[in-house]
């Protein structure tokens, strides 16, 4: 049984064509992809920064949908899946780092993700909710944004500045207002987003506005006790450790692909906690659902195509102006 998928061949080699339905086994679910969200990764692939694990590859991996087959008690719920299928056996997952499991497949990375019609995920890796699809999608990033924050937390009267104007930098400024800070947002000169985050009420300021607040408006003078990295590029993490406090935490969490330009002498100078992270495990997908259906965390849609489009929607989401362009298969 055939279905549309986009399938990506190799950078600007996006073709919409027919492909085998997945098909299910054992305690795994087919699901019918409603939503699917252009992530950075995404874009890395497309453009060639970040070479491609599988060819072909059916990407996405910010997907929302409704179960198809499966289960019983999961038929026609709608869910939004975990990208990490695990072994959930051997010692790594068993001493709860799941997500790092050296047998693990990634939904959307080097395992068929939900650009299509379909997809199939171990049930276990599945979150119900209640949300509008064009919602529930923005789970997946919502909860690498909240692993983050896990792994190390910004500490009660600390500055903190989000590096980049992206979907993630909006998600994790959201997220520390929430928790009572009020990050200053670097964007880069001419962002055409800078506009629009100021709009929301978020502090946005050039680089070099930022290097100043650091010198001037913090509590040591000597930069942010916390930097966000979520440039997208290669380059964040040399303006990140630029701007941090001598033993500042900076938080890693663009993957452009490439090498970064690393002033390592400067990190080790200022004693620097460079704390990366991939994506959220279970705790932090519920939580992303909850802050999502509650509304003080909102994604922002600039575009929606329909599967057919998938190249235009690629294309689209490349313009310096959106914040996320989702695809409806």
């Amino acid at each position: 049984m055939a279905m549309r998928a986009a399938v990506l061949y190799g950078p600007g080699d996006l073709r919409v064509e027919d492909v085998p339905r997945p098909r299910r086994s054992g305690d795994w679910v087919l699901v019918r992809s409603r939503v699917v969200g252009i992530c950075g990764t995404d874009k890395a692939f497309y453009r060639g920064t970040y070479p491609l694990f599988k060819r072909p590859l059916i990407p996405g991996h910010e997907v929302s949908g409704v179960v198809e087959e499966g289960p019983g008690d999961l038929v026609g719920a709608s869910v939004v899946s975990e990208i990490n299928f695990s072994c959930l056996r051997c010692r790594v997952c068993r001493a709860g780092l799941y997500t790092h499991c050296p047998h693990r497949r990634t939904l959307g990375i080097d395992f068929d993700g939900g650009m299509a019609e379909y997809f199939v995920a171990p049930a276990w890796a599945l979150h119900r909710h209640g949300l509008r699809h064009e919602v529930a999608f923005a789970a997946e990033p919502l909860a690498a944004v909240l692993n983050a924050f896990y792994q190390e937390p910004p500490r009660e009267g600390w500055s903190v500045a989000v590096l980049g104007t992206g979907f993630i930098a909006l998600l994790a400024a959201q997220v520390l207002r929430l928790r009572g800070f009020e990050p200053v947002i670097v964007a880069r000169s001419g962002s055409r987003k800078a506009s629009r985050l100021r709009g929301m009420g978020f502090r946005v300021v050039s680089f070099e506005e930022a290097l100043e607040i650091g010198s001037t408006e913090t509590w040591s003078g000597l930069g942010f006790d916390m930097v966000f990295e979520a440039t997208g590029s290669n380059e964040g993490v040399r303006l990140a450790v630029r701007l941090a406090r001598p033993r500042g935490v900076i938080h890693l969490k663009s993957t452009p692909g490439g090498e970064a330009p690393l002033p390592l002498t400067e990190a080790v100078v200022k004693e620097l906690r460079l704390v990366g992270s991939r994506c959220g495990s279970f705790r932090e997908f519920e939580e992303a659902l909850e802050l999502l259906g509650r509304g003080p965390v909102e994604p922002v849609v600039d575009a929606s195509y329909p599967l057919d489009e998938a190249v235009e929607a690629f294309e689209r989401s490349l313009e310096g102006d959106t914040f996320r362009v989702i695809v409806k298969p």
